[in-house]
C-alpha cells in the first residue's frame, strides 16, 4: 500500500513538473520586430597620433560597418599611407593604400532590440598595394670607406589576417566612440624578411614584422538606412 502511495505521489509530482514546464514554455514567446540599422562611418584618431611620434609618415584610416543581423556586422577599413624619411644612413619614399573586409560579432546578449552599443570581437582579411624606393643608402666601413648605393622602385602587395576585440558606444545621438585591440598576422611573410623590406605597409604597420599589434580609437556617425528583422523574447503574464 505504501509503495502504491509513493508511486502515486511521485506520478503527481512528475505531472506537475511537466505541466509547469509546458506552462513556462507557453508564457515565453519570441516576437519578430524590425530594428533600425544602417551604415556607420568613422575615422581612426590614432593615425593622427602616429604622425606626432613618427613625423616622416602620414596615415589616414576610414572605418565602416553595417548591421545585417542583431549581433552581426559587416565591417571594413580603408587606409592610405605616405612615408618620406631621410637620415645619415638612408633615404626612403613610399606610399600606397589598403582595405580590410570582415565581420564583427556582438558579445552582449541582454540588451534592448535597437541598442547600438556593443562589445565585439571580429576578424578581417587585409590587402595592401603599395610602392617604395630607397634613393640612397650608405654602408659605413672604417677600413674600406663608406659605400653608397640605391634600391630601385618596388611595387608590392601584402596580405594578412586580423583578429580584434573592441567596444563601441553612443555618446550623442548617432555619434559613436570606440576602441579596439588588433593582432595582424602577415600571410606572405617573405615580404618582411627580404633584404630591403618596406618601412611601412599601409594599414598593417612596420614592413619588417610578420606579426603586428595595433590599437585603434575611432569616432563615427551612424546613418539610418534600412531595417533588420530580429526575434525578441517576450514574457507574457502567466494565467492564473
Amino acid at each position: 500500500m505504501q509503495l502504491r502511495l509513493r508511486c502515486f505521489f511521485s506520478f503527481l509530482l512528475l505531472a506537475a513538473a511537466v505541466s509547469a514546464t509546458a506552462q513556462e514554455q507557453k508564457d515565453t514567446v519570441y516576437k519578430p520586430v524590425d530594428i533600425q540599422a544602417g551604415l556607420r562611418l568613422g575615422v581612426d584618431l590614432t593615425r593622427f597620433a602616429i604622425k606626432y611620434f613618427q613625423p616622416y609618415r602620414t596615415d589616414v584610416t576610414i572605418t565602416a560597418d553595417a548591421q545585417f543581423k542583431r549581433n552581426l556586422y559587416f565591417a571594413s577599413e580603408v587606409s592610405f599611407n605616405n612615408t618620406s624619411h631621410t637620415d645619415t644612413n638612408y633615404s626612403y619614399k613610399g606610399n600606397g593604400g589598403s582595405i580590410t573586409l570582415g565581420i564583427d560579432y556582438n558579445l552582449l546578449k541582454k540588451r534592448e532590440p535597437g541598442e547600438k552599443n556593443i562589445i565585439y570581437t571580429g576578424i578581417r582579411y587585409g590587402l595592401a598595394v603599395f610602392n617604395y624606393d630607397i634613393p640612397s643608402y650608405t654602408v659605413h666601413d672604417p677600413y674600406f670607406g663608406n659605400y653608397t648605393a640605391s634600391y630601385p622602385r618596388t611595387n608590392a602587395t601584402a596580405h594578412w589576417i586580423e583578429l580584434l576585440i573592441g567596444i563601441r558606444a553612443e555618446i550623442f545621438k548617432n555619434f559613436y566612440m570606440g576602441w579596439s585591440l588588433r593582432d595582424r598576422i602577415l600571410l606572405n611573410r617573405k615580404i618582411a624578411t627580404q633584404d630591403f623590406p618596406a618601412l611601412v605597409i599601409p594599414g598593417y604597420g612596420k614592413g619588417n614584422k610578420s606579426n603586428a599589434f595595433d590599437v585603434q580609437y575611432t569616432v563615427s556617425y551612424f546613418i539610418p538606412l534600412y531595417k533588420v528583422r530580429t526575434n525578441v523574447m517576450e514574457i507574457k503574464p502567466k494565467k492564473k
